[in-house]
């Protein structure tokens, strides 16, 4: 949609401001404010580093040569299963039949992997448009924060505000008319985001546990699932780009790009407020 070229490096500019923030915020925290941060705290947050930094470099490589879908989803699938020793997996799920959760023991793994190899391709597949992704992606980061407070876990808090701080920043840049694109970074903003919400924030009881992280993310979620859809029943490659997705029919039915933007902001924003109020009743009242 630009008439000019435009840098498309941004990701690697949020990635390093997120981790810069997540190690001062972790710092202060343990030394400044003297409340330790236990060591398991530290390996996820070192697993999430660690992989995004993997997921960094590669989607810096790929806006530069523009690498296949099949090897992308390959590292994405690695980086995922890197984490998992790290402590970052969905080891229990609610119960629909009754109270109680469900442990998924070795099945932990490939529902761990699917989680975030599929959040991270839903951001990036939303990343049509200047602001979209790095917009909703800040919404979602923000209302992980809060229900971390909410849940008095402070290094969980300090990760989604960290992610939350560079968005905002790279907002500024991004926003229509964009200086800079995302890039390949947006897979490793949405892989961020997948992390996060399974290292501990939403471990509340009943349905919580899985419907308050599916609500925050389901903009990009429900986006990508329909868009597979359209895809497959044309009988065309899932990862065929097209102008399916819902900020293109938006702009289809004569809405500017930055009204396209707004009101899926408004969208995100809605269903992150849904997902808060959901989270504080159950947790207030299981």
């Amino acid at each position: 949609m630009h008439r000019e070229p435009v840098p498309r490096w941004g990701g690697l500019a949020i990635f390093a401001a997120f981790v810069l923030a997540l190690v001062a915020g972790a710092l202060l925290v343990q030394f400044g404010f003297g409340r330790h941060i236990e060591g398991r705290t530290w390996m996820q947050g070192a697993g999430l580093v660690l992989a995004g930094t993997l997921l960094s470099i590669v989607g810096a490589i790929d806006d530069r040569y523009d690498l296949s879908a099949g090897k992308q989803i390959l590292v994405q699938m690695a980086c995922a299963a890197l984490v998992v020793p790290f402590g970052v997996e969905i080891r229990f799920l609610s119960n629909p039949m009754g109270p109680g959760m469900i442990d998924l023991d070795w099945l932990r793994y490939p529902v761990t992997v699917l989680w975030l190899v599929g959040v991270a391709n839903a951001v990036n597949w939303i990343d049509g448009i200047d602001g979209l992704a790095a917009g909703v992606s800040a919404i979602a980061a923000i209302s992980m924060a809060m229900l971390a407070a909410w849940s008095k876990q402070p290094a969980l808090t300090i990760l989604a505000a960290a992610l939350f701080g560079s968005l905002i920043g790279f907002l500024r840049f991004n926003f229509n008319p964009a200086k800079i694109f995302m890039g390949g970074g947006a897979q490793v903003v949405g892989f961020l985001l997948a992390g996060i919400s399974t290292v501990g924030a939403f471990k509340v009881p009943m349905t919580a546990a899985m419907v308050v992280p599916v609500l925050i993310l389901a903009l990009p979620i429900f986006d990508t699932a329909t868009v597979i859809v359209k895809r497959w029943r044309a009988g065309r490659p899932i990862y065929q780009a097209d102008k399916s997705h819902l900020h293109h029919r938006l702009l289809e039915l004569g809405y500017s790009q930055k009204q396209t933007v707004l009101i899926l902001y408004g969208i995100s924003l809605s269903l992150c407020l849904v997902a808060l109020g959901t989270f504080m009743v159950l947790t207030v009242h299981p």
